[in-house]
């Protein structure tokens, strides 16, 4: 079995001045390849990420195309759908603990997702409607991942058949 890792270190840096606002700034750093990008919106820092792993995943088809015995892709995508629940849930947690101490930090975080969703071409939602919306796709993942567990224990009980049909 092998295996691609892709980590980063993220850091986030609180700068004070004499007659200024405290304003946030942040390094990020893909830890396998030491490329790291600063950042002021969190948002670039998501960018710097999906770039990387963007990066991994083209490099182990590259590296697969001659082996063709495992698919990367069907890999990586079930690796990324068990981190990124808990990785968003994480960074919302630790976001809003500091946005709760900062107020300045909420006016640049409300900036950032309006930035993030006007460049992926969307509305700003009403608070209702992310509500809705999150209910909505809580429930969505809820089913897949119900779908995704019956597959999985489909598979296993094909691989026990043929297990005991050849001995």
């Amino acid at each position: 079995m092998s295996q691609e890792i892709v980590s980063f270190v993220l850091r986030f840096i609180r700068e004070t001045g004499e007659d200024e606002p405290a304003r946030w700034r942040g390094m990020i750093k893909h830890v396998q390849s030491d490329s790291e990008s600063h950042f002021t919106q969190f948002a670039e820092a998501l960018e710097f990420m999906q770039s990387q792993v963007n990066e991994t995943i083209r490099a182990t088809f590259a590296d697969n195309k001659a082996k063709k015995e495992e698919n990367p892709f069907v890999e990586t995508a079930r690796l990324w759908g068990e981190f990124m629940p808990r990785y968003t849930r994480l960074m919302m947690d630790s976001m809003q603990e500091m946005v709760g101490h900062n107020p300045a930090l909420a006016q640049q975080m409300e900036k950032t997702m309006a930035a993030a969703m006007s460049l992926w071409g969307l509305a700003k939602p009403t608070e209702p409607e992310n509500s809705a919306s999150l209910q909505a796709l809580t429930q969505q993942l809820a089913t897949l991942t119900a779908k995704i567990e019956a597959l999985e224990t489909k598979l296993a009980e094909g691989e026990k058949i043929r297990g005991r049909v050849g001995e």
